[in-house]
Order: structure tokens, then C-alpha cells, then sequence
């Protein structure tokens, strides 16, 4: 206690003596703050001053437009190119939403309802600038030490939307803040709000409350209810962050808020919220993480061309995540892709081939076992290809129907499954680098309990020694666990994020740690799936994918370019990978009869099939017990994989079904379909493993042929890393191990029932 006083005398005699300089400091600080706040603010002035008469005009253009009385031209498309200069798609900038103030006034009660109330609230009492809204907002910002409220009343989103850039500065903010004031003064409140719904982006390319209500209800705006009115007013904020195909529990959680500011705004009473969410949820088939028929119909009529769907819709995303709004809006840029037309259509062709069979595979399956109607109609695929070490993406297909819109970009960009198997290759990558094995070693299968986790294969038994090479094709479960354990679930989480350029955190939660991980149950993209198999090929080092190349104006003014891979990390030595790449040609060898052996036995038959060097690595993700007993035990898998390589180039291609519904099919063979038909011949060659590693002793050489596992009906790739029960593992007590594969078409990783270590 005597410490405690003598410390605070100290303190106050040390402030007694230095108070002035203190408050000179002080002073100091202020005044210079006022003076940089006051040039900004002088200099914001006199430029929207120089401008205010074109802005002025634009806003009396935007009123003739509401009123339907205006003549502006619609902008000139955007065209968008492939690689050689072909027109792969040509989008529409200003098709959009054009509701008139006529409609506007009389029509959408709850959608203007649930702006007002879930926005600005204020909305009818301010004359442009919500005092009340920006001090709430810094409030509620400094109490949560975060910048989560932007206090932007409507009128100034509207400003923001129709003459500014996206860009956060203090300058923008003022120009914003001038010109609420000028809406304000030439606009009335209704076709100030009119022009809000018509103009806000919504998210998936869409602008305005009419294409929104249309892409995710497949209604036009004047029929949403409360709860749909809500769900869309929730995406104003963040429309990627509160998508609900992208994050179906945050954006729920955005619907209950607009909802609730509705009640506390006397248009809903409190008991009603509860009912609205459950008739909405039961309308659309929305489960815990899926979002069922939500943004199921999304149409992409904004395409007079659409010759590569999917690359078109992420060009179109690209473009409004990166070129100002207005911009876009005036039309005539050119986009040039590194997608390959010819490539892009063997894509598209094999894919629809395979999920037409697939899909009429499962109506079979589902009528047979009465597990429901309907449910083959949630099967697609995913195909992206991309060249290596450049990383250009030559096709990409995220679905197989034009209408689809947003939801093919999110397979293939946002659908977070696990890969099973089809993680293996990364795993004995860095088994390799790590000097756990050589690729010429000598592996043994047997039965293992490390720390109570007991996995098992695929095939049921154990098969004693083996060559490494013929373990990885026949994808033995326990020699993979092994390998994880000698090198560390924590080396190779970490390595992962490496690679795929996450944070600790975001690693953390997506690969739990556990020695299931080297079977593939953490959670990965196609693209990211994708991403792993590139380092393979490029000799070690990361590659980076990517579409567009160059946005130029309709003078050909460049607006970007793509500086492309000008430097990559490297991950493991060009020595371990081209170990690897010897150990995945043998997954398509027919003399090792492993899981795709299948394609090196057609190579044999056919010279012409395929006549380059083939290596890759199957995956399957079997469905979880409780997935399966709510379909009736219908038979099938969850997810397939397949991850293939040629000289310079790297294909992933998946099957599966949207909700977890299980599924008969192979997606090796749609790889196999679209690479055949897409090269017919490649040059170069892999590395010589020799060049590398030398010459195999005569005991690998000479290593006896045995019996390949016969493959489980319910495993296509014959590599499932689960059972027909869905249960891979099991500890001393024969309890599953192996988190359940996430249910459904979500980004939102599974919880495991039980740690391995």
C-alpha cells in the first residue's frame, strides 16, 4: 500500500512539473488536426463546387429517368475475350433494375418498408445526412473498438452509388456528404428512395431490387414479403459478406435484424418475426447450411453471349470488385481472359454429359430406396483447368446451366468440401521434402492404433509391405496416417496455409488438428484443390491463379493488367516434387492397378489416347451416417475427386450434390473426358526420377504383384476414405473418429466428434 501511495505522488508532482509542455502539446495537436480538417474539407469544397453543375445536370437526367421520360442511350456492351481473341461472352452494364417512380410509389410495401428500417431510419426526418444515424454509429463503434457501422444515410448511398468511386477517404465522404444535400433539393423522399432500390448493388452481379428479388425469389419485387424484403435489405451493407449462397447464417442473421428494426419501427409486431423466418424457411427449403432455393433460378439474362457461363459470370464479378460502379455502367470495355474457347467448350460438354447421367443415376437411386423427390436436380460438377507455371485458367465450369448465375462462381470459388483422398498428393509431396521417405522406400499396410485413432482402408484388410508408389495408387489409408504423424498435423497445417495464402486462423478452423487430416477431411476449394496439385507440377514452388488479363476502355486505354506470377514461394525442392510427381503417375499406371489405373489400361489399348505423360490422384468423401439414414440408406458417395496432371497443365474436376445427397459417380472419368478430348497432343515431358533420385534398387523393381483391393460399390474411384457406413476410423472402443463431411453447399467447416491427438 505505502508503494501504491509513494507511486501516485511521484506521478502527480511529475505532472505538476511538466503540465505546461503537456498542454502546449495538446494544443498543438489540435490545432494542427482542425487545419488539415479544414484544408480537406476546403479542398473537397472547391472541387465539388468546380463539378456542381454537372452534377446538377446528371441528378435532373436521373429524375427524367425515374418519371420515364429521359432518353439515355443504353451504354454499348462489354465485351469479353478468350485468350485468342474470340468473344466469349457479351454482357449488358445497364440491363438492371428500372422501376419507375409510378411502381415504385404504389408497388414493393415491404421492400421500401425494410430499406428505411434496416438502413436509415431516420430517412424521412433528415435533409440528407443522418446526424443522429453517424453519431449512433460512432457510438456503437467505439464501444465495439471496430468500424462495423458506417452511419451512410440512404440519400448519401444513393450519392455514393451514382457519382463516386468505392473508395474510403475523407474526401469522398465530404463530396458524398454535398451532394445528399443537392439530392435532397431537387428530389422529393419517394424518388429519392426509388432511385436506392434501382440502383444498390445486391450482390451476384445484380443491381437493384428488381433483378435482386428475381435472381434469389424468381418473383418480381412487389410480391416479397416481409421475411424476403428483409433478406435482400440485409445485403446492402456487405453483399459478399451477407450473400446468402456465400454465408447462409450470416445472412440470416442480417434477415432477423431488418426484421426486428421493422418491429421496432411499428410495420411488424415482435411475435410475428418467428413466424415469417419459419414460412420462409419452409417455402425455400432453407436447412442450418443450405440455403435450398435461394438463388436457385438466378437467371443470366444480362448476357446477349454467354459461350463460357462461368468465366463470365467471375469476369463480371471482377469487375465490380475492382473498376468503379459508373464506370462499368457507361459500357464499352473489353475484357481479355486466358480462357481457351475450345478448351471451354470439351469443359462444358463433358461436364453436362456426366451430370446428366449422374443426375438420372440418383432419380433412379431415390425412387428405389424413397428417399425423396427431386433430389437429382442438386447434382453438378466443377472442372477448372489452368496452366502451369503461369496459372492462367483455360476452362472453368462451376455448373452445367446457364441459369444458375452466381452459383456456379461459388462451387468453384466459395464451396468448401473435403477432398478425401485427393489430399494425398500434397501429403506425400511434403513426406518427400521432408525426407520421411524416398520415393523408392518400402511402406508396410497393417493395422495401427496411434493414440487411440485406428483408421482403416478402404479395401477392409491390410496388405503387408509394398512399395511406397503402389500404396499411393492403391491410396492406403494407414500408410498416409503414419506419414502425418511422423510429420506433424502442425507442420502440415501450417504448410497448407503457406501455400494457399490463408492466416493461422483461417487454417485453424478449416484443418482441424487430428491425424484424419491425411485423409482428407479438412475443407478445401476446387480451385484451392487445384492450387495444391500446381505446386507439384511447378517444380516446388506456388502458383496463382487467374482469368483476366487486361480491362480496357473503348479506346483501348489499358484499365488494368494482370501483372501476372512475377514471384511464388517455394514449398518443397524441385527434387520432392518430382518424387511425387513419379508416385502420382502411378495412380494411372495399369501395372500398379491402383485407383485410376483404369486410364493407363485405355492408354495401352489406344495409342492415341492420351498419348503424353498422365499422373494424378482420386478422392472420394463417403456420407455421413446421419446423411445417409435421412435418405434412407440410398447408396453413394458424398463427393468425388479427381486432380490430374499433364505437361503444364493442372485439372481438378469434382461431382457432388449441392446438400450432401449421396451420388454414384466417378469424377475421374470426367476428367478423363474433358482432358482426352481437349489434347489430343501436349508437348514436354515430366522429370525423370532418375535424374533425381538415381536408379531403383532390383527389390523395387522386382516387387511381387499381388491381388488389387476390390473396389466397394458405394466407392466409384475405389479410394473412398470412409466406409459404406461412412466410418473411416475408429478408436478403441469402435467409435468413429473422422469428422463428418460438412452436409451441405456451404463454406462453413464441420466440427469433429472426436480429436485424434
Amino acid at each position: 500500500m505505502d508503494l501504491i501511495k509513494r507511486f501516485y505522488h511521484h506521478l502527480t508532482e511529475a505532472l505538476k512539473r511538466h503540465r505546461k509542455p503537456i498542454v502546449l502539446s495538446i494544443l498543438f495537436f489540435m490545432v494542427a488536426g482542425f487545419l488539415w480538417a479544414g484544408g480537406v474539407f476546403f479542398y473537397a469544397y472547391i472541387d465539388y463546387r468546380l463539378e456542381k453543375d454537372e452534377y446538377a445536370a446528371k441528378i435532373e437526367e436521373w429524375k427524367l429517368w425515374l418519371h420515364n421520360s429521359g432518353h439515355r442511350a443504353a451504354p454499348p456492351s462489354i465485351i469479353i475475350l478468350d485468350r485468342n481473341g474470340e468473344t466469349i461472352g457479351e454482357y449488358l452494364p445497364e440491363r438492371g433494375s428500372r422501376i419507375p417512380i409510378a411502381r415504385c410509389k404504389a408497388e414493393m410495401p415491404w421492400l421500401k418498408r425494410a430499406a428505411v428500417s434496416g438502413e436509415d431510419r431516420y430517412f424521412y426526418d433528415h435533409g440528407g445526412v443522418s446526424w443522429k444515424g453517424v453519431m449512433r454509429a460512432v457510438v456503437n463503434n467505439v464501444l465495439s473498438l471496430s468500424a462495423r457501422e458506417g452511419g451512410g444515410s440512404i440519400t448519401q448511398q444513393v450519392a455514393r452509388n451514382l457519382f463516386t468511386d468505392r473508395s474510403f477517404s475523407l474526401n469522398r465522404k465530404l463530396l458524398e456528404t454535398f451532394l445528399a444535400y443537392d439530392l435532397e433539393a431537387a428530389l422529393d423522399k419517394d424518388e429519392i428512395l426509388c432511385l436506392y432500390l434501382n440502383r444498390i448493388y445486391m450482390g451476384e452481379g445484380r443491381i437493384g431490387a428488381e433483378e435482386a428479388s428475381w435472381f434469389y425469389f424468381n418473383k418480381p419485387p412487389f410480391q416479397l414479403s416481409a421475411a424476403e424484403s428483409a433478406m435482400i435489405v440485409g445485403l446492402f451493407p456487405s453483399p459478399a459478406r451477407y450473400s446468402p449462397l456465400n454465408n447462409l447464417k450470416a445472412s440470416l442473421f442480417k434477415q432477423r435484424a431488418v426484421l426486428q428494426a421493422m418491429v421496432r419501427d411499428g410495420h411488424l409486431k415482435e411475435e410475428q418475426i418467428d413466424a415469417e423466418i419459419a414460412r420462409f424457411k419452409k417455402q425455400y427449403r432453407v436447412e442450418e447450411d443450405d440455403p435450398g432455393l435461394v438463388g436457385a433460378y438466378g437467371a443470366s439474362r444480362d448476357f446477349r453471349i454467354n459461350r463460357a457461363p462461368s468465366a463470365n459470370e467471375a469476369v463480371r464479378e471482377f469487375l465490380f470488385e475492382n473498376l468503379p460502379e459508373e464506370l462499368i455502367r457507361k459500357g464499352g470495355l473489353r475484357v481479355t481472359t486466358t480462357i481457351d474457347l475450345r478448351q471451354q467448350a470439351v469443359a462444358l460438354e463433358a461436364a453436362r454429359a456426366r451430370v446428366d447421367e449422374v443426375r438420372k443415376k440418383t432419380a433412379k437411386l431415390a425412387a428405389k430406396h424413397d428417399a425423396g423427390e427431386n433430389l437429382e436436380r442438386g447434382v453438378n460438377s466443377v472442372i477448372i483447368s489452368m496452366t502451369v507455371p503461369e496459372g492462367e485458367i483455360r476452362a472453368l465450369v462451376g455448373g452445367t446451366q446457364v441459369t444458375e448465375g452466381g452459383s456456379q462462381i461459388h462451387r468453384i470459388y466459395n464451396m468448401r468440401r473435403q477432398p478425401g483422398s485427393a489430399i494425398k498428393g500434397y501429403l506425400y509431396a511434403l513426406a518427400l521434402e521432408e525426407r520421411i521417405y524416398d520415393p523408392y522406400d518400402e511402406v508396410v499396410d497393417e493395422k495401427i492404433n496411434i493414440r487411440g485413432y485406428s483408421p482403416r482402408n478402404w479395401y477392409r484388410e491390410y496388405r503387408g509391405k509394398m512399395p511406397l508408389r503402389r500404396a499411393v495408387a492403391w491410396s492406403v489409408n494407414t500408410v498416409a496416417v503414419k506419414t502425418l504423424d511422423e510429420m506433424g498435423v502442425d507442420y502440415f497445417r501450417n504448410q497448407l496455409a503457406r501455400t494457399l495464402d490463408l492466416s493461422l486462423h483461417d487454417a485453424d478452423e478449416r484443418f482441424e488438428a487430428g491425424l484424419s487430416l491425411a485423409l482428407g477431411t479438412g475443407n478445401l476449394t476446387p480451385l484451392e484443390l487445384a492450387r495444391l496439385y500446381a505446386l507439384i507440377l511447378n517444380k516446388g514452388s506456388t502458383v496463382r491463379p487467374y482469368l483476366v488479363k487486361r480491362v480496357e476502355d473503348k479506346d483501348g486505354t489499358p484499365l488494368w493488367e494482370e501483372p501476372g506470377n512475377p514471384s511464388s514461394t517455394r514449398i518443397i525442392s524441385e527434387k520432392a516434387a518430382a518424387g511425387t510427381m513419379w508416385l502420382l503417375e502411378g495412380v494411372v499406371d495399369s501395372s500398379e492397378d491402383g485407383t485410376a489405373g483404369w486410364i493407363g489400361r485405355l492408354r495401352k489399348k489406344n495409342a492415341s489416347y492420351m498419348p503424353y505423360d498422365v499422373a494424378g490422384k482420386s478422392g472420394t468423401a463417403q456420407t455421413p451416417d446421419e446423411v445417409r439414414a435421412k435418405y434412407r440408406q440410398m447408396p453413394g458417395v458424398r463427393d468425388s475427386w479427381f486432380a490430374g496432371l499433364i505437361p503444364g497443365e493442372v485439372t481438378v474436376a469434382w461431382i457432388g450434390h449441392d446438400r450432401g445427397v449421396p451420388v454414384d459417380a466417378n469424377a475421374g472419368l470426367l476428367w478423363a473426358d474433358y482432358v482426352s478430348k481437349a489434347h489430343q497432343k501436349v508437348d514436354g515431358h515430366f522429370p525423370d526420377i532418375k535424374d533425381y533420385y538415381g536408379e531403383p534398387d532390383s527389390a523395387i523393381e522386382e516387387a511381387p504383384v499381388i491381388d488389387p483391393p476390390r473396389q466397394n460399390s458405394n466407392d466409384a474411384d475405389g479410394d473412398a476414405d470412409t466406409d459404406s457406413t461412412g466410418n473411416p476410423g475408429t478408436d478403441e472402443n469402435g467409435q468413429n473418429t473422422l469428422p463428418a463431411s460438412p452436409g451441405d453447399f456451404t463454406d462453413v467447416p464441420p466440427k469433429p466428434t472426436t480429436p485424434e491427438n
